[in-house]
């Protein structure tokens, strides 16, 4: 069984992501906070190059998702550029000299703009960067370095441009959904608003799990969010009147939400996922015509 460190496992993401990986590989979470809880985790400072090493001792693979975050860390520059590049840094040089195979980037869809700022919509892995706050700038870095490492040094690199992960009541870590409990405006609203976050864990894993194992997967990067199906000539449509095209793809969908009450917001901005689905292999389980048929067959019985 492969070994894979995961960073950043007692974030918010972090701990749901390494359970998930615990299914695949012999995962063992990497923290500068304790961990209390069944899972395998080292706990170490990112900018001591010494601790990073011998964590690295081993592993096949890297999933980097430790981060300084907006409004999580001081607003000092120092505070980004030593989580988001230092740190990455240290990790890239140790998996080189101990033989890691596989590195994984955990990067954020800030690294082009904002959503309001990228030159073109959806936003893809070719829109060209031009980040708007320090979060976005680091972590940009962060993926020149990752990718750098990966032309200078052989390392198999991976850069994730995560639209991100925020939990929804409703997802079990199987990916069921419990409709007796589920925030259900939540659940088909991440479908229709600006984010596209993940929100099922085993979608986390599965975007993890393939940039670890697919060997397509060497060298590129890729949007990762809630699969949606809209193109460029969708743009100008969800922006002015976003449920004529949601009923173009989802037909019924428009009359269940207005069923539940939930409002179709203008969405305006998007990103672009089919890279993700066909070379790296991954979709979200679940899209919004999914969840209109999965929510009508319980409520019917």
């Amino acid at each position: 069984m492969k070994r894979a460190l995961v960073t950043g496992s007692e974030g918010d993401v972090g701990r749901v992501l390494l359970p998930q990986l615990a299914k695949h590989f012999d995962a063992t979470g990497f923290d500068l906070r304790p961990h209390e809880g069944p899972m395998k985790v080292a706990q170490g400072n990112l900018l001591a190059y010494d601790a990073v090493s011998a964590a690295m001792e081993g592993m096949d693979a890297v999933a980097h998702i430790a981060a300084a975050l907006p409004g999580r860390a001081s607003d000092a520059h120092g505070a980004f550029v030593d989580a988001n590049v230092k740190a990455t840094t240290h990790l890239l040089q140790a998996a080189v000299e101990k033989g890691v195979r596989r590195f994984v980037y955990c990067s954020t869809v800030w690294a082009s703009g904002h959503g309001f700022t990228e030159q073109y919509q959806p936003i893809d892995e070719a829109v060209p960067c031009a980040p708007v706050c320090m979060y976005g700038v680091t972590k940009w870095l962060g993926e020149l370095m990752t990718e750098y490492y990966g032309r200078m040094h052989g390392l198999e690199t991976v850069v994730l441009r995560f639209c991100g992960y925020n939990a929804v009541a409703g997802y079990d870590e199987n990916g069921e959904i419990n409709w007796e409990t589920a925030d259900i405006p939540a659940l088909f609203l991440r479908y229709l608003g600006a984010g596209f976050k993940l929100m099922n864990p085993v979608d986390l894993g599965e975007a993890f799990r393939l940039s670890i194992e697919n060997p397509a997967a060497a060298g590129e990067r890729f949007v990762i969010g809630c699969y949606t199906p809209y193109t460029s000539t969708d743009v100008a449509g969800l922006r002015s009147m976003p449920a004529a095209i949601v009923d173009k793809y989802y037909p019924g969908a428009t009359d269940l939400l207005r069923e539940l009450g939930i409002a179709i917001p203008p969405v305006q901005y998007l990103f672009d996922h089919e890279k993700a689905r066909t070379r790296l292999g991954f979709r979200s389980q679940h899209d919004l015509g999914d969840l209109v048929r999965m929510y009508r067959e319980w409520k019917t019985g």
